[in-house]
């Protein structure tokens, strides 16, 4: 059942992905603080967001690929196709789903939600929440800077 939902959630991040193919891609690099918790395993620290995103022609939505890798001792970390839904000039709300692991939680399916603040033209502050979607699962929270390339 898993399996056939992450093949259908990768599909559809594939089809919005060709959807967006004529707008231009975006690259951006953020870095925060981090607090996870995996099996009875809880960290803080540091931790980078690496991403890539398209616009979608006509709609205020672009679909993009996320990285995020907390520096602390049993971390973890999350690679995940995102959704993100411009609400306003400075607000955007997003969702994605992947793979990560957190802490000595297993690695497995994981769910992201996400708001950016736009602070300056290029910098947004970020806040983002991760869960994984297995049994022993771990979870994981990300507030940084996040600047456009």
């Amino acid at each position: 059942m898993t399996f056939t939902f992450m093949k259908s959630m990768a599909a559809a991040g594939a089809m919005l992905a060709l959807c967006a193919a004529p707008a231009i891609a975006q690259g951006s690099i953020g870095a925060g603080v981090y607090a996870g918790s995996g099996n009875g395993q809880s960290s803080t620290g540091a931790a980078i967001v690496i991403g890539t995103s398209a616009s979608i022609p006509v709609v205020p939505v672009s679909v993009g690929v996320t990285g995020f890798a907390p520096l602390a001792r049993g971390g973890g970390y999350a690679l995940t196709v995102d959704g993100t839904f411009a609400a306003s000039k400075s607000d955007a709300f997003g969702v994605g789903y992947g793979i990560g692991q957190f802490g000595e939680s297993k690695a497995g399916g994981t769910f992201t939600l996400f708001y950016d603040h736009r602070l300056a033209p290029l910098t947004t502050l970020e806040i983002r929440g991760y869960k994984t979607a297995v049994a022993g699962g771990g979870t994981a929270g990300f507030v940084g800077l996040k600047v456009s390339l």
